[in-house]
């Protein structure tokens, strides 16, 4: 048997439940268990509150650019269409969706964020980083939030003194869609 031949088969073999846990244990250095029990969000603000969105979602964060307005609009909440990357954008803001406040006039960044293979651009007063936290240190929402039509919260994440609304991007995603109707 020649090397290429014993390399084809070798990589062709099927990977088995086990085969892919100790690979992935041996990649990760033992961490594969720890690892997959922890999930990445980007930390942003707007106005007061800040919020969690799963780094999964976005494509980039990039800074503020000119939102160029679309006529005849049919919800505040949709800002109009910016440009990234000579792709046009819909920009829609996060505030008035989340929050039923006006957006600010002052937003320093954009999160982009992908769902379905539409985009979106969220405006956001400061994003400040991404934070891994463990699934098990999420809490629940209150029960006055978890109970609102209009909740987009999946669960609590303390940052520091601070407490992180993890957005849950299903639904986020399908409030974003309305604004488009």
């Amino acid at each position: 048997m020649t090397v290429a031949n014993a390399a084809a088969r070798l990589l062709d073999r099927e990977i088995t439940a086990d085969l892919a846990r100790s690979l992935s244990e041996r990649a990760l250095g033992g961490a594969a268990e720890e690892h997959a029990e922890t999930e990445s969000i980007a930390v942003f603000r707007l106005a007061r509150e800040w919020f969690g969105l799963p780094t999964t979602a976005l494509d980039e964060i990039i800074a503020a650019r000119p939102v160029h307005t679309l006529p005849h609009r049919r919800h505040p909440a949709l800002l109009g269409l910016i440009n990234v990357r000579g792709q046009l954008v819909v920009c829609i803001s996060a505030a008035q969706l989340l929050l039923g406040a006006a957006p600010a006039p002052g937003a320093q960044r954009l999160l982009v964020a992908r769902h379905a293979g539409g985009r979106f651009a969220l405006p956001a007063d400061e994003v400040q980083h991404t934070l891994e936290y463990r699934l098990r240190e999420m809490k629940p929402a209150p029960s006055t939030v978890a109970r609102s039509a209009s909740s987009y919260t999946r669960g609590l994440v303390s940052w520091g003194d601070r407490t992180i609304a993890r957005l849950d991007e299903a639904l986020l995603f399908e409030g974003l869609g309305r604004c488009l109707a």
